[in-house]
């Protein structure tokens, strides 16, 4: 990796998209950037907001982009576990691996990602009910240390 990309790499790493959610708010919205809200780039887990949000969606499939970026060292052999785990896991609440591979490169965008998975759930409870399996609280550990964090998109199929 060129050191520019490491330290672009680097600076989104420490400050997440909050630079940027805060200057786009004072460029068109003309508010001051202690109005924005700021929005971590990588996170572990929702906000209790964006529970809410998530459970009001309509009931039926949606599919889960994960973004995810692996700690250094270890980190992809540890969520790689979890992944062997949530095989079962993800069986138990009707829902499936549809893709998952490794990125190579970002052609547009900024930020660097590890690995995408696309995962699809019969509706956005399922997701819930499976955090809540004494299966995936077992398996969460090593999703805890191997990600250094992640970005979650639900998305529905036309």
């Amino acid at each position: 990796m060129s050191e520019p990309d490491h330290e672009r790499r680097d600076f989104i790493r420490k400050t997440g998209a909050a630079a940027g959610v805060a200057a786009l708010a004072t460029t068109i919205g003309g508010q001051s950037a202690v109005a924005a809200e700021v929005v971590e780039l990588n996170r572990m887990g929702p906000t209790p907001e964006q529970i809410q949000q998530f459970l009001a969606l309509p009931d039926r499939p949606v599919v889960m982009v994960n973004l995810l970026k692996f700690k250094d060292g270890d980190g992809a052999q540890e969520y790689g576990k979890y992944g062997q785990a949530m095989q079962t896991i993800l069986k138990e609440v009707g829902a499936e691996i549809i893709f998952s591979g490794q990125c190579q490169m970002t052609l547009i965008g900024g930020a660097e990602w590890d690995a995408v998975a696309l995962v699809r759930y019969p509706n956005a409870r399922a997701l819930i009910q499976m955090s809540q399996l004494p299966a995936y609280q077992e398996a969460h550990v090593h999703r805890a240390e191997g990600l250094e964090g992640q970005v979650n998109l639900a998305v529905f199929e036309p």
